[in-house]
């Protein structure tokens, strides 16, 4: 039975209180005949990483690494798996999570783990985003960092030992909305090459690993997209725009999508294109609103599964809703509830971040 893990970050109104130890809930499993939301404990100070014990796997705090003033959001971002395992981000580190039970197996961390949105994990290695930098980072399953590049404005992709000399888990990002250049969210990896989707330019930037260069995969938009999260299933790409849309897109080339919706006229193949677009927006499906949030979504088994709502100052609930892949027909919605999470006074707001199929 398939079934669906929806990652969930939360926020507190307060940014100065901390119980070291308290688990916190963060990844939400939806099935047919199940809701479960399961809770993890999520170390914020340097003395907090002392109390792990043997589930701490990588490295400790640096010396210096110093307190929050004040404390991140808590629970988890990027999803990814691997045979028996799911792997999940979180602020300071990767949660290596059993998939028989959903128990926590180990906290893999090291000094360049900081606010991951995507990951990418395999039996050998997990790939990572050093967000605000800009930087990917190879960690080995002991914690180990493998290697690491930056990706400059200019696409240049150069190795900034600058950042070894930080330890960035205790590094608190001060402001809402996007950090870095391009703000990298979701992160995969096709044989030699590394597809990062920009938030900022709305476009895969890929990284060639052999040959250490970076290029654009640019779409062709008829509507202002703000993306989030890419997927690539079979030969199309999957995209959510935070602004209530689904993106779908597909090489020019092999494309059976008509551009911008409409049927095409003359001969394309004369004007440079990349990828082609089709835009859902889920105001015009049975959905009828725009949500105030869309991100993180999966395809699987004709079902187009994306998380809705949960915004800051907004209904106190967010969404996991199902669209028919072909015919975007909805097929269920389901909610969860802000005080499932915790006590509503307290919190900001509680939002899902990626969607993981298992």
């Amino acid at each position: 039975m398939t079934k669906i893990l929806t990652s969930v970050v939360h926020g507190y109104s307060n940014l100065h209180v901390n119980t070291p130890g308290a688990k916190r809930p963060a990844l939400w499993i939806v099935s047919n005949n199940e809701r479960v939301l399961q809770s993890y404990t999520f170390p914020r100070n340097p003395k907090e990483f002392e109390l792990l014990g043997d589930l701490l796997i990588g490295e400790k705090p640096f010396p210096n690494a110093p307190d929050f003033e004040t404390l991140p959001r808590f629970g988890f971002t990027g999803l990814s798996d691997t045979k028996d395992h799911i792997y999940a981000g979180a602020w300071n580190a990767v949660y290596k999570i059993n998939k028989h039970d959903y128990g926590l197996e180990a906290i893999i961390t090291n000094h360049l783990m900081n606010d991951p949105h995507g990951i990418w994990a395999n039996e050998d290695m997990l790939i990572t985003i050093l967000t605000s930098k800009d930087s990917v980072v190879f960690t080995d399953h002991c914690g180990q960092v493998i290697d690491h590049f930056t990706i400059h404005r200019n696409l240049r992709v150069v190795k900034d030992d600058s950042l070894d000399h930080i330890d960035w888990r205790f590094i608190s990002k001060q402001f809402r909305g996007s950090t870095g250049y391009w703000h990298f969210n979701n992160i995969q990896k096709f044989d030699n090459e590394i597809w990062l989707t920009s938030r900022n330019a709305n476009s895969f930037v890929v990284v060639d690993l052999e040959q250490r260069t970076a290029s654009l995969r640019l779409m062709n938009f008829d509507t202002p997209v703000l993306l989030h999260d890419g997927i690539k299933r079979r030969q199309r790409f999957y995209f959510t725009s935070i602004d209530g849309k689904i993106i779908i897109a597909e090489d020019h080339k092999t494309t059976e999508l008509k551009q911008h919706n409409r049927e095409t006229l003359g001969k394309p193949d004369l004007y440079n294109q990349d990828l082609i677009t089709k835009t859902i927006r889920l105001k015009d499906t049975e959905y009828g609103s725009d949500p105030n949030w869309c991100r993180g979504i999966e395809v699987r088994d004709g079902i187009i599964y994306v998380s809705i709502d949960g915004r800051y100052g907004t209904d106190l609930s967010f969404g996991l809703l199902g669209l028919g892949e072909e015919d975007y027909k909805m097929l269920f919605h389901y909610r969860l509830r802000w005080s499932e999470v915790g006590d509503e006074k307290d919190l900001k707001y509680v939002t899902g971040f990626a969607v993981l199929s298992i």
